[in-house]
């Protein structure tokens, strides 16, 4: 089953338990829940390297290549030896970037829905 059988479905019982008054306002409703939930969870994420590194994302870049250039260190990574400090603050910018834009492309999706009203 798929299409708009398959919402019809999916929605039937918030109408049938009086949750909603039609499928939009249940669709809605549903939409904005998981928007929320996947805001926090990217907020939560690019919170803990802002926390950890006590920075930004684009600052931290350039201080993971300064460390690759042999130039820089992150005091953050401290207690690791060079070679792991380069490995783990690759690592740690590669999620923490994905963070930011999963972050920014969620919150862009928030705003529309918000700007959304069922018909």
């Amino acid at each position: 089953m798929s299409g708009p059988e398959a919402v019809k479905k999916i929605v039937a019982p918030f109408l049938t338990h009086g949750i909603c008054k039609d499928e939009a306002e249940a669709l809605k409703m549903l939409a904005d829940d998981y928007v929320q939930r996947q805001v926090r969870r990217y907020q939560e994420r690019a919170e803990h390297y802002r926390s950890f590194y006590q920075t930004s994302v684009e600052q931290f870049a350039k201080q993971v290549a300064a460390l690759c250039q042999g130039s820089g260190k992150i005091s953050a990574l401290a207690t690791l030896d060079r070679q792991r400090q380069i490995v783990r603050a690759e690592d740690d910018l590669e999620e923490w970037q994905a963070a930011e834009q999963f972050l920014a492309r969620w919150q862009a999706v928030e705003a529309d829905l918000q700007n959304a009203s069922p018909t």
